[in-house]
């Protein structure tokens, strides 16, 4: 391979290294998404009166469930607030409890609803859309600089066209990936019970991945 040919390494092996962290931080991001979230976003709706004003429940104290899903614990800054945020807990229809001079609030709350938990895996969507986004970035900002090269006579056009099918290539493999990623975790989420893919891709997916659950548990028969 000429020294030009050398060049296009740099473009398209640059663009799959930024496709591969773009779709790890997406990944990375999912993980601590669950069933739990969805009992965490119904107390970032309620608002408690402090002196006089509406305060979000959020806005006072950490939302956490350290324990499980079902169960919430609360962290208020102010120990002066509980008392009041305890009230308005109760007035929710929740059955908070809390030991003598601590911070913490403990509430048992019932599973999630399916509305609830639809929210969740919208946000799962939400970001999966977010990856694609910046994985089309990558593609269009070095297909740019693909161009720019050969008008500037850096690398040829032939040099051009591989570098731009390699990206290609890494380019639909990460998509590929992303839905996966995210159609798993929204299945995760929802259950086989109100799971239904969205695309045709995520329904190719889908199909591509009961398969293999029915040869794994086909082998272990």
């Amino acid at each position: 391979m000429s020294g030009r040919g050398k060049e296009e390494e740099g473009y398209s092996v640059e663009a799959k290294e930024n496709m591969e962290v773009a779709l790890q931080q997406f990944t990375e991001s999912l993980i601590p998404i669950g069933s739990e979230e969805a009992n965490k976003n119904v107390f970032a709706t309620i608002k408690v009166m402090i002196k006089g004003v509406r305060r979000r429940l959020v806005d006072l104290g950490n939302v956490d469930a350290p324990e499980g899903p079902l169960k919430i614990q609360l962290m208020i800054f102010n120990k002066e607030h509980i008392p009041l945020i305890m009230d308005q807990l109760k007035e929710e229809g929740f059955k908070p409890r809390s030991d003598p001079g601590s911070q913490y609030l403990k509430v048992d709350v019932p599973p999630p609803t399916r509305l609830q938990l639809m929210d969740v895996a919208s946000d799962v969507d939400r970001r999966t859309k977010s990856c694609i986004g910046s994985l089309n970035k990558i593609r269009s900002n070095t297909a740019a600089r693909l161009t720019k090269a050969v008008e500037n006579e850096f690398i040829d056009q032939r040099v051009a066209s591989v570098a731009n099918k390699n990206m290609e290539k890494t380019y639909i493999k990460c998509e590929k990936e992303a839905i996966k990623v995210g159609m798993l975790k929204k299945l995760s989420i929802l259950g086989d019970k109100w799971f239904s893919p969205e695309s045709d891709q995520e329904k190719a997916l889908f199909i591509e991945f009961k398969n293999k659950q029915k040869k794994k548990e086909a082998k272990k028969a």
